[in-house]
């Protein structure tokens, strides 16, 4: 949404963490736009002077939360893409984590997709997959022209499997943090163990 004011941003971030908050506890579905307003501190009609729904607040917090800020090289000039690679991965484990008591809305947000046709939130997510899969198989083709991966010859694949593994990775630390422990396996860790099984020379 376009925000005209200082006071109107600072207005939008306020709602998108009430968001957070609210989502992180009662699950999308079972969250209320009472809730979130009352979470921020306004009346439920000032939600939809920022946003059209739910759905619509749901859409923009992917956005908000999964929105990289990359200085670096183009992708396809990288000098060292393996590192990149892992280096994406890592910073999107770090951004989730560091919501701390509030991360497992990103298990929610994820199992929203496809509930709905229409459904912002959905959209949301996969148009992140989308681009996230994008800049990993840039970059994978980029390692295999440098001699890197020799072996992929599919860096769509590749970046499927990448991706996968980031997102289980997180996934597990989020959804089962018993499991996993204290200093558990972590998306460096894993994504290096499944760029090796792609040939990666490491």
């Amino acid at each position: 949404m376009r925000l005209t004011s200082p006071k109107r941003e600072a207005r939008y971030r306020q709602l998108l963490q009430a968001a957070l908050k609210i989502f992180g506890r009662d699950g999308i579905d079972g969250a209320s736009v009472a809730d979130i307003a009352e979470a921020a501190g306004v009346a439920k009609g000032s939600v939809y002077l920022y946003f059209d729904s739910k759905e619509a607040l749901a859409g923009d917090l992917v956005r908000h939360l999964f929105t990289f800020e990359d200085d670096g090289a183009r992708l396809s000039d990288e000098l060292e893409p393996l590192a990149r690679i892992l280096a994406f991965c890592e910073s999107h484990e770090k951004r989730i984590l560091s919501l701390g008591d509030d991360a497992p809305v990103v298990l929610h947000m994820f199992g929203h997709v496809g509930k709905k046709a229409d459904d912002q939130l959905g959209r949301g997510v996969r148009q992140l997959m989308a681009e996230s899969r994008f800049a990993i198989q840039v970059l994978l083709r980029r390692a295999m022209d440098k001699g890197q991966v020799p072996g992929c010859d599919d860096c769509g694949r590749g970046a499927a499997i990448l991706l996968a593994t980031m997102m289980g990775t997180v996934h597990q630390k989020l959804a089962m943090p018993d499991l996993v422990g204290e200093g558990g396996l972590g998306v460096r860790d894993a994504v290096s163990n499944a760029m090796r099984g792609l040939g990666a020379l490491m």
